[in-house]
This record gives structure tokens, C-alpha cells and sequence, in this order.
């Protein structure tokens, strides 16, 4: 009898654990708009979070007109390389952009009068809406039809979707796209039902023991969505370019470096969340800030030459290979290419205007610390009562252009230099005012004969 009463208890214990346990939860992410690079930074993040929660399943839930097919790649990519199931919810209409998402998705259903497709490819040019290139449509075309193959469905129906030359007997003749409706998308293997819910859906599935939880569009969204518009990066590309440059110039570490380096930061981040940005445009963007280092601090001796323009030129495929994808528009390739060279065009005036104003307004961004560092004078002030240098207040003349460094010529005695005006010609007559051993800080000499 006690074994009898034993094993009963240990059946209900058993029985109580496994009640007690909760189902993991489902994530549901809302496409309702246009997909742009925003939607991409929203489903990266919502599929990283729901395998964090170990969620059983992600309903990817669609209502969007389409959207920009660079996105619409991250997007997919970003559903075919998630760890746990993925579930479209076509809630009316996917069309295009939004249908590629939905066959990157293991399951699909549909609500009743959903349809999916016209995935054609097109631009805008002078105010109307065209077809692109037949190589935008082959390439798209074929991404379609890798999307599907990797999830078992008839390619060619994908396929259909994109190109009007695609026929398929007894659903769409040559010339039309394809737009599935609820029913054919059923008969052609592109649905596993027709559900008038998303808590059916969840039934059918069987994940209805599980909570929902439904992950709304963040903030971080919509900065990533305003941080890759073009007027935007050429904003950050400007303000960026200057900023370090200028750094560079000017010795020291203050505001111009800070500026630089956030705007720099926030261009990188934006356009790497939405999956255009890669360890190439970081590269292109390292080796020509070094460039420009090089041609600043060591190749002073001539006139600006090849490494300023092999830096220049790393800069600028930096933040262009940041700003387009293989499948970005024709438009917006082009709009990168004048933004990126617009805005390069704008920093280096703003350096020239700051090397020629700077010694006029003795304005020193960096503040007190980078104007002692420039010229001294805090320092001179209250340097400790000493030997003086037998440099100081000798004359001269800079034997390069200096910028602010070069080099100065002291009866046939040629030294390195750093001028406190940030730039003189080369020819300049120019006084030593503080002897730094390695090289010497200079000023033009009128200005102390003032």
C-alpha cells in the first residue's frame, strides 16, 4: 500500500512541476509602413531580443505597401540567419518589398482578402515612376528565387513576382506580375492557411499557451531612420571631415575632435545597423584619416600631394561604400555619390577659411588648454625663472609652406617648425618665440615687431 501511496505522489509532484512551468513566449513584430532602414534596425533588434527570451516563435505580422529594396535585403538576411522559427502574418497586403520579407519566413498565412507580390524593382526619375535596369530586375529576380529555394517553395512563383517575363501556366500569363491572393497563394504553396486572426494563427500553430509579446518600434528606429537620410549623412560626413581635420591642425585635443569624432561615430552606427556600413568602409575611412596625418605632419615639405589625395580619395569610398548596397536605386546611388564629394568639397573650405581666419581672431576651438599649446604663452607666463634658449627671437624664414607644421630656414640652418597662426606661405619672414628642442614654435615676424 505505502508503494502504491509513494508513487502517486511522485506522479502528481511530476504532474504539478510540468503545469506550473509557462510556455515560452511568442514575439510579434509590426511591419505596418513603408519599409525603410529604420525597419531594418527593428527587426535586427526584435529577432535578437526574442532568441534572448529563448521565444518559441517570431510572427512577423505585414501590412506595407513595399519599401526600399536595399532594406527589404538587410531585412530578409536578417530572417534567414535568426536561431528561432520565423511566422509571416500577411494582414492584408505585402506587396513587394514586403513579400520578400514574408517568403523569408519559414510559414506563412494569410488574412482573409490578403494578397502578396508586384515586386518588381522601380525608381522615380523627374517625377515619375519607372521600371529599373533589366539588371536590377535579373538580380532581384534571383534573390527572389534563392529566398524561396531556401525555404522549399516553387521558385518560379517568386520568380513571377518580379519579372513580367516569367509565365506560369494556370496563374500568370508573360507580361504581368504576379499578386497572390489568399486562395492561390494556398494552392501554390506560398500560404499554410488562411487565418481571420493572429490569435488563430497562434492557435494552429500551437503556440497559443505562450505569452504574446508584442515588440513595438523604438526610438532608436527612427534616429537610425533619420541618421541615413541623405542631408542628414553629408551633415554628419561635413561636420565629421572638419572637425578631425582641423584636430589634426591644430595641436591639442578640444571641441573640433569631440565634434568629429561624434558625428563620424553616429554616421558609422546608423548605417551599420541597417547593414550597409562593413569592416571595408572602416578601413577606406582609417587609411585615409592616416593619409591626411601623414600629408599634415610628414609630407610638409611640398605643396598638398599624393598622400592628401590618396587620403582624401580613401574618405570619400568610405562613406560611399557606407551609404549604398549592391540592390540601392540608381537615384540613391547617385545621391551618395554627390553627398560624399559635396560634403568633402564643404570641410575642405571650411579648412581653409579656419586656416586663413584663424590667426586673425586668435579663436582657438579647442579653448585655453589648445591656445597654451599652440603658442606658449600660458606657459611662457609661468614657466620658473631659467636659462633662455639661444632660438628664441632668432629670425628666419619658412622654407615650406607651413601648415601649421614645416620646416624654417635659420642662417642655412634648416629646422623642423610649428607656426601659432596655423598657416603661413612659404618665403614668410618668421621669429622663434619658444624653443621645444625637437622643433620650434614661430610667428610672423611683424607681428612681434608690433
Amino acid at each position: 500500500m505505502r508503494v502504491y501511496i509513494t508513487l502517486l505522489a511522485l506522479v502528481l509532484a511530476v504532474a504539478s512541476l510540468g503545469v506550473s512551468q509557462e510556455a515560452p513566449p511568442v514575439w510579434v513584430l509590426t511591419i505596418d509602413t513603408e519599409i525603410g532602414r529604420g525597419t531594418v534596425s527593428y527587426l535586427r533588434k526584435g529577432l535578437a531580443e526574442a532568441t534572448a527570451a529563448e521565444a518559441q516563435a517570431v510572427v512577423i505580422q505585414l501590412s506595407t505597401p513595399g519599401g526600399y529594396l536595399d532594406s527589404a535585403v538587410a531585412g530578409r538576411d536578417a530572417i534567414l540567419d535568426a536561431d528561432l522559427p520565423t511566422i509571416a502574418y500577411v494582414d492584408r497586403e505585402a506587396y513587394s518589398a514586403g513579400a520578400l520579407l514574408a517568403i523569408a519566413c519559414e510559414h506563412i498565412y494569410f488574412a482573409p482578402a490578403g494578397v502578396m507580390g508586384a515586386a518588381t524593382p522601380v525608381y522615380f526619375e523627374k517625377g515619375m515612376m519607372r521600371e529599373a535596369p533589366e539588371k536590377v530586375i535579373s538580380a532581384t529576380r534571383k534573390l527572389f528565387r534563392a529566398t524561396a529555394e531556401t525555404r522549399g517553395r516553387p521558385p518560379e512563383v517568386a520568380e513571377a513576382m518580379v519579372d513580367r517575363d516569367v509565365e506560369i501556366e494556370d496563374l500568370v500569363e508573360r507580361g504581368k506580375l504576379l499578386t497572390l491572393t489568399a486562395q492561390e497563394a494556398v494552392e501554390w504553396g506560398y500560404s499554410d492557411g488562411e487565418v481571420a486572426s493572429l490569435d488563430q494563427l497562434l492557435q494552429l500553430e500551437e503556440l497559443a499557451a505562450g505569452e504574446v509579446v508584442h515588440f513595438a518600434p523604438r526610438w532608436v528606429d527612427t534616429v537610425v531612420e533619420i541618421l541615413t537620410r541623405s542631408w542628414v549623412a553629408a551633415l554628419l560626413i561635413t561636420v565629421g571631415v572638419l572637425g578631425l581635420i582641423a584636430e589634426m591642425i591644430i595641436p591639442g585635443f578640444g571641441v573640433p575632435g569631440i565634434l568629429g569624432l561624434a558625428s563620424l561615430g553616429a554616421f558609422l552606427w546608423s548605417h551599420t545597423l541597417v547593414g550597409l556600413a562593413g569592416w571595408e568602409s572602416i578601413i577606406f575611412l582609417l587609411g585615409g584619416l592616416v593619409a591626411i596625418f601623414l600629408e599634415v605632419f610628414v609630407f610638409t615639405a611640398v605643396d598638398f600631394g599624393v598622400a592628401g589625395l590618396v587620403g582624401l580619395v580613401a574618405i570619400g569610398l568610405g562613406f560611399y561604400t557606407s551609404m549604398v548596397g549592391p540592390f540601392t536605386q540608381p537615384g540613391e546611388t547617385l545621391r551618395a555619390v554627390l553627398v560624399v564629394s559635396g560634403a568633402l568639397v564643404v570641410a575642405l573650405i571650411g579648412v581653409i577659411l579656419l586656416l586663413v581666419k584663424l590667426p586673425r581672431s586668435r579663436l582657438r576651438l579647442g579653448g585655453v588648454i589648445l591656445s597654451s599649446s599652440i603658442t606658449g604663452r600660458a606657459f611662457d607666463r609661468r614657466q620658473a625663472e631659467g636659462p633662455v634658449s639661444p632660438w628664441v627671437g632668432r629670425r628666419g624664414v619658412a622654407a615650406t609652406d607651413l601648415h601649421p607644421v614645416g620646416a624654417g630656414e635659420f642662417a642655412d640652418e634648416r629646422v623642423d617648425v610649428i607656426c601659432e597662426e596655423g598657416f603661413l606661405p612659404q618665403g614668410t619672414t618668421i621669429v622663434v618665440i619658444k624653443d621645444e628642442g625637437y622643433r620650434k614654435v614661430v610667428r610672423k615676424e611683424k607681428e612681434v615687431q608690433e
